[in-house]
């Protein structure tokens, strides 16, 4: 093998470009960068490299990239001189940033489209566990390239770049098995630099390196669906430094028991490290080698290569690079920050031609102003949470926010893909319900339906308080125990339709103390109904008045007591009529007076007084139709003033 090393350059927008120095730099999990300068016999066109691929290979080993710079250097006296720097496509993702809400989506779908979006197909995905759906992933003012890498940190899946002439492919896992061996011979000969040889295509130097990591991982989450589920996982050992972490991603435990078991195998990759230099151009990052020949044998096992740095200086070639055992399962660390989300608000949406949409949690979807690709109905969000001022079980505060509603979003722990509706605001289409300034002393609580509202307002203004209540319809009040209302002032009742009042065992008691109490129906009857005794006492005067006619209908007896005088006038005729038998008593005298004739008829008439009974008019006549008798036990006296007439068919005086 020559003891100087000569890179090949291929690029279709460069022609005849020859290398004089290449640096290049390439990491697991990382974004590849390579700076070569070149010269050619003719001046390049600059304009259209951009993004055209340049290939360098080293000693048969092919290092693809996209040229990201291109730098016009001053030119020697028989050459023109340019600097190119490269990166993979994957590079392009960080000049794009977004905000974005994907929804019902694993992170390898939530990848792929982000790559497809940007236009690039160059990966393979070879995941040993299928990622689970997300029900709600945001990206916010982040960059593409972030964003993704946050995802696959969040997943431990790890990547890295093969590389071919004109192509560099991206490759996602999440097990070693995706590890490809470097190109050419495995096997990889350690070779002291004492030695003297250059270019040979071995390891130059190479030593072990060990460093003190946590030995185990605990993590915990919280799932409001199922609150009392017990979400800890733990792995690995306490000794050594044990790592925590809340929240932790994950709603049930099989998942938190995955996320623990490969954030242990993150901890121990970077426990034991092979660092060293060769001039064997296939070491590539997430590649692997077997180092062989190496004094220390424990050393000649299969290593994984992590990190390296490749250096051209024109005639020479050198890498320096790092490595882990390949049998370290490996996972990668997490790295990319999370966005902190503060406050924002949004619009609550849902179903068109609804008002409300909600479900069982009283949860609702929102559209935040910065998603340009929501569509402002139920498909904008995942379901948020609304917080409120009380919440039990079966009980607390219930006020489920609108469709067109803004609302105040915060996020639990910060998290982008946890939001939380806290509160509503009033905006310039969303007017406050009571006009300000002019009812600043007014507060309270207004719903809205179709029709009209409800309300619960109250005003504290001075000498005008006042506490209102509306019902648009239907207005109901139950009370378990006692009800006690007290009024200082007046009181007034208006009722449209009917009035209903139903005591259903106990007493009802009106005590009206002082004052005057009127009952006006102004059309319509009055029914009183008691089906046991009903009892009236007034202790002054009490006066009838009735405009019509009035009856009493009594089926048992009928006794009136009147302590002084009862007087009955009737402007008309007064009627008494018994069934059986009528009794007239008076404990004095009975006086029967009548303006014109009075007229007494029955069957028979006894007429009996205990002491005497006198019959005076200017005329008397006494006719029976049969027999008129006229009996003294003692003495009868019949005594004419005048004449006295006895007058018969036959006349008897014994």
């Amino acid at each position: 093998m020559s003891d100087s090393t000569i890179i090949k350059l291929t690029a279709p927008a460069l022609t005849g470009l020859t290398a004089a120095t290449a640096y290049n730099e390439s990491q697991l999990n990382g974004l590849t960068t390579a700076t070569i300068a070149g010269t050619t016999s003719a001046p390049l066109t600059l304009d259209a490299a951009l993004a055209t691929h340049l290939t360098a290979t080293i000693n048969n080993a092919d290092y693809d990239g996209l040229i990201a710079e291109a730098h016009q250097l001053p030119a020697t006296s028989n050459a023109d001189r340019y600097q190119f720097v490269l990166r993979p496509w994957l590079w392009w993702l960080t000049l794009a940033s977004n905000n974005r809400v994907f929804q019902n989506l694993s992170v390898q779908e939530i990848v792929e489209k982000v790559f497809k979006d940007a236009g690039f197909t160059d990966y393979k995905f070879q995941l040993k566990s299928k990622p689970a759906k997300r029900e709600y992933c945001l990206q916010y003012n982040e960059s593409d390239f972030n964003f993704v890498s946050r995802l696959l940190e969040q997943e431990g899946i790890f990547w890295f770049f093969t590389h071919a002439a004109g192509k560099h492919t991206l490759v996602l896992a999440d097990d070693n098995s995706a590890f490809p061996p470097i190109t050419g011979d495995k096997k990889v000969k350690y070779q002291a630099a004492a030695s003297g040889a250059r270019e040979t295509g071995a390891i130059r130097s190479a030593q072990l390196r060990l460093q003190a990591t946590a030995q185990g991982f605990q993590s915990s989450d919280y799932n409001y669906e199922q609150p009392k589920a017990a979400l800890f996982a733990q792995a690995g050992e306490k000794k050594g430094g044990m790592q925590y972490q809340h929240p932790g991603r994950f709603s049930v435990k099989a998942e938190g028991d995955a996320l623990a078991a490969w954030k242990v195998n993150a901890l121990k990759a970077q426990a034991k490290q092979l660092v060293g230099e060769s001039d064997r151009a296939a070491l590539m990052a997430g590649h692997w080698f077997t180092l062989t020949e190496h004094d220390d044998k424990a050393l000649n096992i299969d290593w994984l290569i992590t990190a390296v740095s490749h250096e051209y200086d024109g005639e020479h070639y050198r890498n320096r690079f790092t490595a882990i055992p390949k049998a370290t399962l490996y996972r990668p660390q997490s790295s990319t920050p999370v966005p902190f989300m503060h406050t924002q608000t949004a619009t609550v949406v849902g179903k068109s031609g609804e008002e409300i949409w909600t479900d069982k949690l009283g949860r609702v979807k929102v559209q935040f102003p910065w998603d340009r690709e929501g569509k402002n109905d139920e498909t904008s969000s995942c379901w948020l949470r609304v917080a409120t001022a009380w919440s039990g079980n079966g009980f607390g505060a219930q006020f489920i926010p609108r469709i067109g509603q803004e609302v105040v979003v915060s996020f639990i722990d910060g998290d982008p893909d946890k939001p939380l509706i806290t509160g509503c605001v009033y905006n310039g289409a969303n007017a406050l319900p009571y006009a300000l300034p002019a009812n600043q002393t007014q507060s309270g609580i207004k719903t809205h339906s179709e029709k009209g509202f409800n309300e619960l307002r109250f005003d504290d203004k001075k000498d005008a308080e006042l506490l209102a209540m509306q019902a648009q319809k239907d207005f109901q009040l139950t009370v378990l125990n006692d009800s006690k209302t007290t009024i200082s002032h007046d009181e007034i009742h208006s009722v449209k339709n009917d009035c209903t009042r139903t005591v259903e065992e106990g007493s009802e008691t009106v005590n009206l103390k002082k004052g005057n109490r009127t009952v006006k129906i102004e059309k319509g009857s009055d029914t009183l109904e008691v089906k046991e005794k009903r009892s009236v006492t007034v202790k002054g005067d009490q006066e009838h008045a009735i405009d019509g006619n009035q009856t009493h209908k009594v089926k048992g007896n009928y006794t009136l007591n009147v302590d002084g005088n009862l007087t009955i006038k009737v402007s008309g005729t007064l009627t008494l009529e018994s069934g059986k038998t009528l009794d007239i008593k008076s404990g004095a005298g009975l006086n029967a007076s009548a303006s014109g004739s009075m007229k007494l008829d029955a069957t028979n008439i006894a007429s009996e007084a205990k002491a005497s009974l006198t019959q005076k008019a200017a005329t008397i006549t006494h006719e029976a139709k049969a027999t008129l008798t006229s009996k003294a036990s003692a003495t009868q006296t019949v005594d004419g003033g005048g004449m006295l007439m006895i007058k018969g068919g036959m006349v008897k005086i014994n």
